[in-house]
């Protein structure tokens, strides 16, 4: 993924964003009611930050939000969970979605930066078979 610390890049990555429409009236509610911090797009890649809790109760809006990504155009998708506090396991069916939207694009993801207790419950669903699954740095 470009890196997004060059001004142009930002500026980039908010034009393809918003062409993405995005940033409608009322994304940032949902957005954090799907437990999105961040997003950031360049080009066809995408990183996504997560926060705090994803429960069943965001998964339907997250999953929402991932697919309308590959939707608008995004191929490679990181999935940032270095601020998440609690991934259940019903909430992991997200990221099985995402994956098989993904695949029929011929796209790709990652899953990076989970703390040990997430990276242990996707690994133990499956996921660390069908894509790559970080832990946090020590």
């Amino acid at each position: 993924m470009p890196a997004l610390d060059h001004p142009h890049a930002v500026v980039r990555a908010r034009r393809a964003l918003s062409a993405s429409r995005l940033l409608r009236p009322g994304t940032a509610l949902r957005l954090r009611r799907a437990g999105i911090a961040r997003v950031l797009v360049t080009g066809g890649s995408a990183r996504v930050a997560l926060r705090g809790e994803i429960t069943g109760r965001e998964a339907d809006e997250l999953a929402a939000h991932l697919r309308g990504l590959v939707r608008n155009g995004c191929r490679h998708l990181v999935v940032d969970l270095t601020e998440v506090t609690y991934l259940a396991r019903e909430s992991a069916g997200v990221f099985f979605g995402t994956l098989r939207t993904l695949k029929d694009v011929e796209g790709s993801m990652v899953l990076q930066g989970a703390c040990p207790r997430s990276t242990a419950t996707l690994r133990c669903l499956g996921l660390g078979r069908l894509t790559e699954v970080c832990g946090a740095a020590q």
